[in-house]
């Protein structure tokens, strides 16, 4: 009996031992446990250091960008804005210097308008109140004038002024010329009638004139000069009373100058084309005359014809 009770108390302080070793153990646990847990904790507190001191230089980094960034937009903008400027100022000097321009060439444009109207005035006053053919000076110094600064209504009203004087001096030379032609005093035909032919007379007086002017240069021997104006007339008035005496006068000048076909044509042709003609008898003399000249064996043979004899001027001129 006695050695069971120890026994019990045995197996109390094995069973106390054993819950101390445990309790010593889980002690021990605990305490390696909240080691680890510091240890832990430290070195999260340390990674949030870390990541503190990493987002401060990130936030300095992304600052100085920004700042960066700021002030290089600025310096963009405030270049842009002095380009801007600058080619602003440029085109409006620009301008300026192209209005100053246009105004010095306006300002010349009046200059030379008025110089042009002062000087169209006088000409407009030459050619109404000189007297007589001294008006026709104001005609010449027409034809020296710039008209092209005046205006049109200007430009008009000499040249309106311009042809009725023409027209009233040349007139008065055509008929001057009429009368010189019947009384037969040839250098005043001329002088008349180039006077007249001048001044660029309408049609139909032009080849009166025409045939006046190489009548007399025919009759004063200036051959060379008749051609042109009697050619002119035959072409041009085929429907005339003096246009066979014409031909008859424009054969001659051509066998003078020289052009023995042309005046041995022009002779056939009006004597075919005027078989009535009181000229037909010069018709011939001149055809035979010229046929001579053209061949001086024929005209060498016996029984030739005469020479043609001379031409007259015909009356009622």
């Amino acid at each position: 009996m006695p050695e069971q009770p120890k026994t019990d108390v045995e197996k109390e302080l094995a069973d106390l031992r054993r819950e101390i070793v445990e309790a010593r153990n889980l002690v021990i646990k605990s305490d390696n446990l909240l080691k680890n847990l510091h240890a832990e904790v430290k070195a999260v507190g340390k990674r949030h250091e870390d990541f503190q001191k990493r987002q401060w230089l990130s936030s300095a980094v992304a600052y100085v960008l920004f700042a960066v960034i700021a002030v290089g937009a600025a310096l963009m903008i405030t270049s842009a804005r002095s380009s801007s400027a600058t080619n602003e100022r440029e085109r409006l000097e620009k301008m300026v210097a192209d209005l100053s321009s246009q105004l010095e060439k306006q300002r010349g444009d009046v200059a030379t308008h008025q110089t042009a109207q002062r000087a169209a005035g006088e000409v407009y006053k030459m050619m109404t109140t000189l007297p007589g053919d001294e008006r026709l000076k104001g005609i010449d110094a027409l034809v020296k004038l710039d008209t092209s600064r005046l205006s049109s209504l200007e430009r008009q009203a000499l040249n309106d002024r311009a042809t009725a004087l023409r027209r009233e001096t040349g007139d008065a030379a055509f008929e001057r010329g009429k009368i010189a032609f019947r009384k037969n005093e040839m250098a005043s035909v001329i002088s008349e009638m180039e006077r007249f032919l001048a001044m660029n007379p309408p049609q139909e007086q032009a080849l009166d004139a025409s045939f006046f002017l190489g009548t007399a240069y025919n009759n004063s021997r200036q051959h060379d000069k008749a051609v042109p104006l009697l050619a002119r007339f035959v072409e041009g008035d085929k429907a005339s009373k003096t246009r066979d005496y014409a031909m008859l006068l424009l054969a001659q000048s051509y066998q003078e100058v020289g052009q023995m076909e042309k005046a041995l044509e022009t002779a056939r042709d009006a004597a075919g084309t005027y078989p009535n003609s009181q000229y037909q008898p010069q018709f011939r003399g001149r055809i035979a005359t010229v046929k001579r000249a053209m061949n001086p064996e024929a005209a060498a043979a016996p029984g030739a014809p005469a020479a043609a004899p001379a031409v007259a001027t015909p009356a009622g001129q």
